[in-house]
């Protein structure tokens, strides 16, 4: 939620303030010199986007309150005037101050009622949302910093429940199971100086088994040979966090754009003349919905209803029964939607809508699930991320039927590298493979 407000934000602040330019052109009747125009509307977005990366106005959505809101927001737009005002006064464009002022005349009340509508929607949503509990292993200077701060900020909604040591690490692992068991757990603050990558990897391995976030803050760490990445988004209390790659804020950011704009550009320029001709030939081939619609196993083990072509005749047990080679289930027009994975390509309305991203772990059935999580130890971890269209284990082979509990483990071992090995190009890496995939065919497609 926290990365899509500011990608809201950002967009929705540009496209304000270029419009209050244009209307303060016209309001002027100045149809003077083209230049002029170019240059204000390049030295305000360019203004806009400096400010940004230098002050970062839109961490006040970490810690909302109306006032936190209007001062900082206030003081970001006066420091755009300013600036803007001394870009053309000293560059001598022939643009009037009074025209400077009809901007922002234009700009201000939109730009806080944007924020005001963004701050009551969030409070809509997210009013059921928990308070986040955390536990600080180690007792030292760090830890009682890290405490202190979520003490002095009651907005972030972080609530103590108390230090562990790090002496024995399967007692302290039975010590977080037991307070979980108690009181949900949401943070693990790991605060014990110099530890090793051996020593971190089984707590690690417990917070995705358990769905808990891990942070290792520390003073000094050795950032070569690690997969999981640092943060400084506790840049307040100077120090330096180690966690998942996707626990980062830019990096969820950067993925959820790229989610946004690639579901965006598939639905516009496939999915609007695709959808009608295979909706009409589902409905000459089989009775039924289009659309098969079914609850699965999303980010956090929370349910989603994820859609697909309908492939199968109208069954009762679509929630519980794999689909197998040759199963009678199956449509004519199924088994070739199926072949092609056509049927998946509704999923991309589940990334725009936002449970679902075009890469990541395949969501399973609830009743997989529950069967695998009692089989496969490492199971749950897989849910700690957004199920994808596509993911590592379905470029890597692992895909349709799973006949053994091997199989599952595989696809499992190979969810788990993802989510820790992370990144961007991993991303676009795994999109040509499944392209390539899709083009060779695969015998285990169903």
């Amino acid at each position: 939620m926290t990365t899509l407000i500011k990608f809201l934000f950002i967009v929705g602040d540009l496209i304000f303030l270029n419009v209050s330019i244009y209307l303060s052109i016209i309001w002027m009747d100045d149809y003077g010199q083209a230049s002029d125009h170019v240059y204000i509307f390049v030295f305000s977005n360019l203004t806009w986007v400096y400010l940004i990366l230098l002050s970062s106005p839109y961490k006040v959505d970490k810690a909302w309150s109306l006032s936190k809101i209007s001062k900082t927001q206030l003081a970001f737009v006066f420091m755009h005037l300013l600036v803007v005002a001394s870009l053309v006064f000293f560059l001598r464009r022939d643009y009037s101050f009074a025209q400077i002022g009809i901007i922002y005349v234009f700009f201000i009340p939109v730009f806080f009622a944007w924020k005001l509508l963004i701050y009551y929607l969030r409070k809509v949503f997210t009013s059921d949302v928990a308070v986040k509990n955390f536990i600080l292993i180690g007792r030292n200077i760090t830890s009682n910093d890290l405490r202190k701060y979520y003490l002095s900020n009651p907005e972030l909604r972080y609530r103590f429940l108390g230090y562990l040591e790090f002496d024995i690490q399967e007692k302290l692992i039975d010590e977080i199971r037991e307070i979980n068991t108690l009181q949900e757990v949401h943070v693990i603050f790991c605060c014990t100086p110099e530890i090793s990558s051996v020593a971190l990897k089984p707590l690690i391995d417990f917070g995705l088994n358990s769905l808990i976030k891990v942070k290792v803050v520390t003073e000094t760490v050795d950032h070569s040979k690690q997969s999981i990445q640092f943060d400084q988004l506790e840049q307040e209390i100077g120090k330096s966090i180690l966690i998942i790659p996707l626990d980062e804020s830019k990096n969820q950011l950067t993925k959820r754009i790229f989610d946004l704009l690639f579901s965006i550009t598939f639905l516009m320029l496939f999915m609007s003349w695709l959808l009608p001709i295979v909706a009409l030939l589902i409905k000459f081939d089989s009775r039924g919905p289009v659309f098969f619609v079914q609850l699965r196993s999303g980010k956090d083990n929370r349910s989603f209803k994820c859609l697909k072509f309908r492939t199968m005749q109208v069954n009762n047990e679509s929630d519980f029964k794999q689909a197998t080679l040759n199963d009678s289930r199956i449509t004519k027009l199924g088994a070739l939607l199926r072949k092609s994975s056509i049927d998946e390509l509704p999923q991309f309305i589940n990334v725009f809508i936002g449970n679902m991203s075009v890469v990541g772990p395949r969501p399973h059935m609830l009743k997989h699930t529950e069967q695998y999580s009692k089989l496969i130890e490492i199971f749950m971890g897989r849910h700690y991320v957004k199920p994808g269209i596509t993911g590592l284990a379905q470029c890597m082979g692992y895909r349709g039927e799973t006949q053994t509990v091997a199989d599952m483990e595989n696809r499992v071992r190979l969810d788990r590298y993802y989510i820790e090995n992370w990144s961007f190009w991993l991303d676009i890496k795994i999109i040509f493979l499944t392209i390539i995939s899709l083009i060779r065919g695969s015998e285990k497609a169903l």
